[in-house]
């Protein structure tokens, strides 16, 4: 038998544990004497889950349209059958954004193209039966709005379309009129103006899937009655090919004729989480999805990087989103993680420093406010100490060793400094306030907006360090909102009861920022202007979304949902933490801290092994 050496002409080193791995070791094969196995870096595939849509949905809002870092689900149902929608969702690889709005609110409709050039075909505009409402509409998307398009000739549902802006396939589903509607076998070609008649298929079907192009498709399954079949087209024709293992319907394809990836759907007599890999010939098992669904929206020009979001779980329509990657690394998605319990219940307080060095100060407790501080150092919280005043609805900014808190309940413009072991007072705000937000440092600290005497503020502050002196107030006035940053870079954003809108502060002047995905209110922030990351909603949200200094987007959800909390203002979109906060609609009280980490993604080593 040849050896490893001669094969390849190299030898096989040896190492004392793992080296520190990195794309180049693709392929490369070396020895762990601490384990005594040998080892290599080699391409598999996984699903991970990702951000949640920013609203639960399914009625194929999304088939093949997008790529798994610019995806995109436009309409679909979201809840009974006649609530279709006109929302558009885009993905940017790790969280959702909104896009322009469809100008036909539908359902069970085809789709075809990218992000930035997507096409929208037919499907149903609400209420039973589906074959009474029936439209013939198709519009095009550039990215930012929709415009419509010459009519598809026979107004259709619960069909199939695959391609792109330009030239795409639509076929099958449901036609009409009710009640005499059937079910068929006719496609329709578009060539990004005009359609023309295509080839028919073999079997009619509805709620069935494809991927590919105009020249070169594949259909899968669908009803009735559910069926394996799959069918190819060339362009002209369709033809049988090999079935699918076992029959299923209401499923997703990704990918190309050569190479697809079917995904869930329903194979009787459930919703699966089963996936295959087709190559153009045959069908293998590929990995499974976490979450079983139905008429679920996907994206990818490759099975090796597809996009599943939305879709119907019983009992409803569900957000979840999952990413299907082959590569050599290891993706842990982001993630929130229970973390040491704060030293008590409490809400209407504030948090300064870091995941791993915070601090939290004041608050509700039962039955009244506290002076109460803590320090996190990553674990656990301790070091409790005790501010100079028992307060609510303060603000601050700074770290764990150079902290500051001001204003609150009992309203004051007071402040004090921390030095990581005391509490001291300092000068006076100008205009005593509560429940409004801090960015900054101690040195360097802004103070914003709030309440005093049931009236929303929109008052701006500056610290020096000695003293506070009056800065550009705020286009409106906020009050229990979220913030982050310095103090001549800031951020604020929600409002109570609750807003979408976004405030930037560049040390002089105020300027409107993204629009939100979710109005919040009651929330928390930690980042900088350009990466922030907001989290809660009232009451009890588990809302959490990023901002990269031009559009928010969505994030995972925090595991306990809550208001009026604490976070670590000066913690990162891959690693902050939230505490403490009002976890119902009615009063109450947590000490849960929450650690959120985000996407993380290494190269990982494999055991060779010689089976």
């Amino acid at each position: 038998m040849a050896t490893y050496e001669e094969i390849y002409g190299k030898r096989v080193k040896e190492f004392d544990s793992d080296p520190t791995l990195e794309s180049s070791y693709e392929g490369q094969v070396w020895y762990d004497k601490s384990s005594g196995v040998l080892k290599s870096v080699v391409t598999f595939g996984a699903w991970s889950s990702s951000s949640p849509l920013i609203k639960a949905r399914g009625g194929n809002s999304g088939k093949n349209m997008g790529t798994q870092t610019a995806g995109i689900v436009a309409g679909g149902q979201t809840s009974s059958l006649p609530t279709v929608v006109t929302d558009t969702e885009e993905y940017n690889g790790s969280g959702w954004t909104s896009g322009g709005a469809l100008g036909t609110a539908r359902g069970n409709q085809g789709g075809a193209g990218t992000q930035t050039a997507a096409l929208i075909v037919s499907g149903n505009t609400g209420g039973p039966p589906i074959a009474g409402s029936l439209n013939a509409n198709v519009e095009e998307y550039n990215g930012t709005s929709w415009s419509e398009q010459n009519n598809i000739p026979t107004a259709r549902a619960d069909h199939m379309a695959f391609g792109s802006q330009t030239a795409a396939l639509s076929a099958g589903g449901i036609i009409g009129p009710a009640p005499s509607a059937s079910i068929t076998n006719t496609s329709a070609e578009y060539d990004g103006t005009n359609w023309t008649t295509g080839g028919a298929m073999g079997t009619s079907r509805e709620y069935f899937s494809g991927a590919g192009t105009v020249s070169a498709g594949v259909v899968t399954g669908g009803v009735p009655p559910i069926t394996a079949n799959v069918e190819e087209y060339d362009g002209t024709s369709f033809s049988e090919v090999n079935n699918l293992p076992a029959a299923r319907q209401s499923h997703q394809m990704s990918g190309i004729q050569t190479a697809s990836m079917v995904i869930s759907g329903y194979a009787p007599p459930a919703p699966t989480t089963s996936c295959l890999f087709y190559d153009g010939t045959n069908f293998s098992t590929a990995p499974s999805v976490a979450t079983a669904r139905t008429n679920a929206a996907g994206a990818g020009g490759t099975p090796s990087a597809t996009l599943f979001s939305g879709g119907s779980t019983p009992p409803g329509y569900v957000a979840n989103t999952e990413e299907f990657t082959q590569s050599i690394n290891t993706i842990t998605a982001a993630v929130w993680a229970s973390g040491g319990a704060y030293p008590v219940s409490v809400r209407e307080f504030y948090g300064v420093g870091s995941q791993t060095a915070g601090l939290g100060f004041n608050g509700t407790i039962a039955p009244g406010v506290t002076n109460i501080s803590a320090e996190y150092d990553g674990t656990n919280w301790g070091n409790t100490t005790t501010t100079n005043v028992s307060k609510r609805s303060r603000a601050g900014s700074g770290s764990q060793t150079a902290g500051l808190a001001f204003g609150g309940e009992p309203t004051g413009g007071d402040s004090e400094e921390y030095n990581g072991s005391s509490w001291t007072s300092g000068n006076a705000m100008g205009t005593a306030r509560y429940a409004l937000n801090g960015a900054g440092t101690q040195t360097a600290g802004l103070a914003i907006g709030g309440r005093a005497s049931s009236t929303t503020k929109t008052n701006v502050e500056e610290y020096d360090g000695t003293n506070w002196t009056a800065a550009t107030a705020q286009p409106s006035g906020t009050f229990y909102a979220g913030s982050c940053g310095i103090q001549t870079a800031a951020i604020v954003f929600g409002n109570s009861p609750g807003s979408d809108a976004s405030y930037e502060y560049d040390g002089t002047n105020w300027t409107a920022g993204g629009t939100m995905t979710t109005p919040v209110g009651q929330n928390t922030g930690a980042g900088t202007q350009t990466a922030a990351l907001q989290a809660g909603n009232s009451p009890g949200g588990t809302n959490t979304q990023a901002y990269d200094g031009t559009a928010w987007s969505t994030k995972p959800s925090m595991a306990s949902g809550r208001h009026l909390l604490a976070s670590s203002s000066q913690g990162t979109t891959s690693a902050s933490m939230v505490f403490g906060g009002n976890p119902g609609s009615s009063p109450n009280f947590s000490n849960a801290t929450e650690e959120f980490t985000g996407e993380i993604e290494t190269v990982t080593a494999s055991t060779l092994t010689s089976s």
